[in-house]
């Protein structure tokens, strides 16, 4: 029956992600940092220890419910994995920067591209408790270019990971 449910959520989240990355989506100009901040508030509202640094403001052309999905993947791995949780925005050019960073046990160098490939999952015990069905940063990325951007994963001095979402401000 374990198996089943399983399999049963398996098939929803994969039912999800292909609607979701086949869907057009109503885009809106919106406050990045707006929205961050948000984010970081209600994960630290529920007890994890987020925080949003000084944000300047970043208007993207987006979809609004695309990017929090984006950004709520981010923050709900770094507190499954990690103690610590920062979120942090600034401007390069004309993108927007998001760096979600935690203090976790990072990665093994070839997992960093390979955790964006849906289904594959680098936690090894399998445990859907723990470590989801892999879906959830393939998502990130999907929605990261689908507005024109990109997401990449990298180990950080010291440990943790740092997860990067570039995406182009409104013109």
């Amino acid at each position: 029956a374990r198996e089943i449910d399983e399999m049963d959520a398996m098939v929803g989240a994969t039912m999800a992600f292909v609607r979701d990355s086949t869907t057009k989506a109503v885009r809106a100009d919106m406050d990045l940092s707006s929205l961050l901040e948000s984010l970081a508030d209600d994960a630290a509202e529920e007890g994890h220890a987020v925080c949003a640094s000084e944000m300047p403001q970043a208007v993207v052309h987006a979809d609004p419910v695309g990017l929090r999905r984006l950004f709520d993947n981010l923050i709900r791995n770094g507190v499954k994995f990690a103690s610590d949780v920062t979120v942090d925005l600034r401007i390069e050019g004309g993108d927007a920067v998001v760096e979600v960073a935690d203090n976790g046990p990072g990665l093994p160098p070839h997992d960093l591209e390979r955790v964006f490939e849906p289904f594959y999952r680098s936690e090894a015990s399998r445990n859907r408790e723990t470590g989801g069905i892999g879906l959830g940063l393939a998502v990130v990325r999907s929605i990261a270019r689908a507005h024109g951007g990109d997401a990449t994963m990298h180990n950080r001095p010291g440990g943790g990971l740092i997860c990067r979402v570039r995406l182009p401000l409104r013109r």
